[in-house]
This record gives structure tokens, C-alpha cells and sequence, in this order.
């Protein structure tokens, strides 16, 4: 069986969640979604960054004393979120587990072996925002862009470097050798430059006087590992590197990290040249013919802004998604943040475009489409999937660019496309608006009732009008297949009104199930339901 390895960030527990981080987490949730359903063996992780500053003065904000506790309470404020919005992680990690200790300790023993960890003096700022140091270049009036309400903090300590600068020319070839390390392409242009004319040996530790989180740099308690350096190993911590070899085995390389932009120097060029030194000494992270195992790819996606701001906890502008979840439904949640925003881009919040696309798009649009087609089967055709020969529901019926049964196969290879390159924005878009070639989107099925008129046709031609709703009928269970990944509730309440048993649907695999023909003439059909209800 094919495996597929998908992460997430791991977010910082200062605050619940926004909707900057629901984006990011949904998207990989339907991604994970995908490939399961097209049989994949699917580990889909996620997890909570607990090394930093920021957890100490968000603890202290909250007038709490006890670190452990606060942390173990917001990681899991954390996972409940995720739950409520639908997020089916596999595994979630925290970085205050013993598992991740263990892994941070071999790793760095092993890039300490590689020589590439040596004794200096770092002096300059440094945002807790990021948790990252800058320089005077990426400053602007004095301030961090990402927070520019933040005072940055002047430097100057001993700490223990890496070097990061002789892995330059090793970057440079990974995003040059014509793969897709880096996506989309202008983030590949951005970190490029970044790596060839900007790139230092970057300090891994601080002293623990001034910060008293984080895991002891191995063998020196006076410092403790760069929250950055630590986090950055969950990807292999959480599948058992430094504590379940074989597991560890099954599922690195990562197939997919899914990152906000802000972060993508340290995922672009930080992380692969870790893993290069890494490497060097420790086997386990270098295939057979000894280079290094590195993630296959790193998809970078935009903000969300809210008034052209960009929107974080600490501008005070944050979203809480359960509470748009809560009035809109977590399925219409997820479509409008996948459907809204192309992703790798930025797009802006508006609370009055998410109530049109509720009504537009999933109510009068795919909600219409399934309520009209059952109502007319169930009225027509005593509650049964009209008994219509399947071959002969596949020819369109009048002139509308409707494509049928092989509209919907082109339809279908092309959503599996978008899906397959993370790119749940096109797959929306193609699944509403068809394709060029063999239309059969939902907006064509819509204006394929409007044209043929089965409820004035029927009256003269009901076989004419068997084909037409068989064939209506059938594209809706592809449409359910189509949107599952992004909207998996209202999939299977479409199958269950189709009369279809949605477990065992859903058992028989994306392949096998869009095959022309899936609904048994003669079959009962389910009650119609309106799957997007008006809003109150």
C-alpha cells in the first residue's frame, strides 16, 4: 500500500486557534482525506510547539504558575478544536513529550558529529513574534513586519551556532534540479534568493538564565536548544526517530509539509540543510545510496488578512473558526477557506463573502441540485432511481453543454488532478464550473434541468425524462465523491438520500466507486433534506 506522510506546523499554545491556523490545518485535513479514500496508507500530523517564550508570558498573562499545567491544558484546547472542525489527524505531537527529547538529543549529537555545531557569539535582535532572529535588512521602522507591534529585543549572548552558510551551494541545487521542492514557484524564487545572497550560520541555542523552556543542549545545561531547532524535528519525533526505528523507516521522507509563508526560510532552508549535516553520521537519515532523506516537498501558502491586515493574536484581529463553524456549519467553514483563497496566496476575511457562498454556492447551487433530482425521482418514479438503462442515461439530452457520464470521467481526472497537487482551491473550482472539455459541473447539471424541464416533460415523454434524472442522479453520487475530502458530512448525507448505505459507499475507494453506473434502477431512494438550510 502505498503510503502518504502529510504535516501540519506545530502551533504555539500562547492562544486558541484562528482562523490563520484552521486554514492550514483544514487544508491538510482534506488532503488527508484524498489520499485515504484512494487507498493510501495516510499518516496526517499535527501538534503543539511548547519550547517558548511565548508560552511563559502567555501563562503569565493568564495569572497561572504552573507551566506544565497551562501547557497541557491548551494543547488540549488544541486538539479539541481540531476535533470540532473535523481534522482526522493520525498522530499529534507535543514538544514536551519524552519522545521528542529523545529525538532532539540524537539529532543533535549527530549534526555535532557532522562538525557543523561550534561555540560563538551572537549579537543583534530578536523578535519573540517569530522566535527568530533579523537582520537590520528585514527590519522595517525598526520594527518586524510579521509584528510590527512588538519592540524587538537587543541581543547579545553566547550561544552555540550552525553552519548553516556551508550548505549553501547543496540548497541551491535542491531547488534548481527541476522537482518541486519548494511550492508554489514563487516562494522557490523568494527562498532561492534568500539562500544565495543572504545566508548565515545561525545560532541553535540560547542561554537558559535568559530562557528557561527548551529542551538542555546535550552535555551544557547552561544553554538550552533554539526553540526553532527543536520544533522543527516533531516531523521526525512524532514517527518515532529516536525512539521506533521501524516505524520511523515506514514513514520518512515526508511527502508533504504544508506551511504558512512567514515560516519558509526555516522550513526552505534551515530544515533541508539540518537534515544534510544530519546525515552525514546517522544512517537512519540517508537512503542507500547515502544522501539524505529530505521531505519531497514543501507547499507554502498565503494569510488570510482581515481589512488588508494580516490576522494574528498578537495584532489582536484573530478569528475564532469554531464560532464561524458554529453559525455557518464546519463543512461550509472548510469549503470557504479552500474555496476562497488561491492557494500560495493571500486572500482577505469577509464575513458577507462567506454568507454568499453559503447561499450561493452550497445552497442554490449543490443543496439545489440534490433536493430538485430526488424530489422529481421520488414524484415520478414512486420513490425509486428511475429505471433507466445506465448506457442510456450517459447521452446528454437537448443541447445544454452537458456532458454525462463522459463529462463526469473528464471532470473526475481533473479534479484528482488539482487534489493531487494540493491545490483543493482548483478542485472546488473545476467540481462548480466544469472543464473545457466535457463540462459536468455543477453548474451545468443546474442549467441541464432548466433546458430539459423533467417536470413539464414528463408529461408526454416519461422514459426521456428516466434518462435525464438517472443521469442527474448518478452525477450527484460522483459530485458527493468529488467533495468529500473538503465537505465529508455533506458526502455522505447525499449518499444516505440517494438511498445509498454512505459506510459502505465510502469502503469501496475512489476508484472503484466513480465508475458510470454506480445506481441500481429500481433502487429506493432516501427522503430529500435541504443540505444548507436558509440561515436564520
Amino acid at each position: 500500500m502505498k503510503k502518504f506522510y502529510l504535516t501540519t506546523p506545530i502551533y504555539y499554545v500562547n492562544d486558541k486557534p484562528h482562523i490563520g491556523h484552521a486554514y492550514t490545518t483544514i487544508v491538510a485535513d482534506a488532503l488527508a482525506r484524498y489520499h485515504r479514500l484512494r487507498g493510501e496508507d495516510v499518516m496526517f500530523v499535527t501538534g503543539t510547539d511548547e519550547n517558548s517564550q511565548k508560552n511563559i508570558q502567555a501563562m503569565e498573562k493568564a495569572g497561572e504558575r504552573d507551566l506544565n499545567g497551562y501547557l497541557e491544558r491548551m494543547a488540549d484546547a488544541w486538539k479539541e478544536s481540531w476535533t470540532d472542525l473535523g481534522i482526522t489527524f493520525d498522530d499529534f505531537i507535543r514538544t514536551t513529550e519524552p519522545r521528542h527529547h529523545a529525538g532532539v538529543v540524537r539529532f543533535w549529537d549527530a549534526v555535532k558529529k557532522s562538525g557543523d555545531i561550534y561555540e560563538g557569539e551572537y549579537e543583534g535582535w530578536y523578535c519573540t513574534g517569530c522566535e527568530a532572529f533579523k537582520k537590520d535588512s528585514e527590519l522595517v521602522n525598526e520594527r518586524c513586519p510579521l509584528h510590527p507591534n512588538k519592540a524587538l529585543e537587543r541581543l547579545k549572548e553566547k550561544n552555540y551556532f550552525f553552519r548553516l552558510s556551508a550548505y549553501r551551494d547543496q540548497l541551491l541545487a535542491l531547488y534548481d534540479q527541476g522537482g518541486d521542492f519548494v511550492m508554489p514557484e514563487s516562494r522557490r524564487h523568494e527562498v532561492r534568493n534568500y539562500v544565495a545572497e543572504h545566508l548565515a550560520d545561525i545560532s541553535i541555542s540560547r542561554e537558559s538564565r535568559v530562557v528557561p523552556v527548551g529542551i538542555p543542549v546535550p552535555g551544557d545545561p547552561s544553554q538550552r536548544i533554539y526553540v526553532w531547532f527543536d520544533a522543527l524535528l516533531n516531523y521526525l519525533t512524532v514517527i518515532g526517530y529516536g525512539t521506533d526505528e521501524d516505524r520511523f523507516k515506514k514513514w520518512w521522507p515526508a511527502d508533504l509539509h504544508l506551511v504558512g509563508k512567514e515560516i519558509i526560510k526555516f522550513h526552505c532552508a534551515l530544515w533541508p540543510a539540518m537534515l544534510m549535516s544530519a546525515a552525514k553520521t546517522d544512517p537512519l537519515l540517508r537512503d542507500d545510496q547515502g544522501a539524505a532523506l529530505l521531505p519531497k516537498r514543501v507547499f507554502a501558502h498565503g494569510f488570510f488578512t482581515l481589512n488588508g491586515q494580516k490576522i494574528s493574536k498578537s495584532l489582536g484581529n484573530a478569528i475564532d473558526p469554531r464560532e464561524l463553524a458554529d453559525k455557518f456549519g464546519v463543512e461550509t467553514l472548510r469549503y470557504f477557506v479552500m474555496r476562497e483563497m488561491p492557494f500560495g496566496e493571500d486572500g482577505d476575511f469577509s464575513f458577507d463573502r462567506l454568507k454568499n457562498r453559503y447561499e450561493t454556492d452550497l445552497g442554490n447551487t449543490l443543496g439545489n441540485l440534490v433536493n430538485r433530482v430526488i424530489a422529481m425521482s421520488k414524484k415520478y418514479f414512486d420513490g425509486k432511481v428511475p429505471p433507466a438503462n445506465p448506457e442510456s442515461a450517459a447521452t446528454p439530452e437537448g443541447k445544454v453543454q452537458w456532458g454525462g457520464a463522459h463529462g463526469l470521467h473528464t471532470l473526475f481526472k481533473s479534479v484528482e488532478s488539482a487534489y493531487g497537487s494540493a491545490r483543493c482551491d482548483s478542485a472546488l473550482e473545476i467540481i462548480w464550473n466544469g472543464v473545457a472539455e466535457g463540462w459536468s459541473g455543477l453548474l451545468q447539471a443546474n442549467k441541464y434541468i432548466e433546458e430539459t424541464q423533467p417536470f413539464k416533460l414528463v408529461k408526454t415523454d416519461p422514459d426521456a425524462v428516466a434518462r435525464i434524472l438517472y443521469s442527474l442522479l448518478e452525477a450527484c453520487r460522483w459530485y458527493a465523491w468529488l467533495v468529500a475530502p473538503v465537505m465529508p458530512q455533506i458526502a455522505r448525507e447525499i449518499f444516505h438520500q440517494l438511498g445509498l448505505d454512505p459506510d459502505a459507499e465510502i469502503k469501496r475507494g475512489w476508484g472503484n466507486a466513480l465508475v458510470w453506473g454506480g445506481l441500481k434502477p429500481g433502487s429506493v431512494l432516501g427522503d430529500p433534506r435541504p443540505l444548507f438550510p436558509r440561515l436564520v
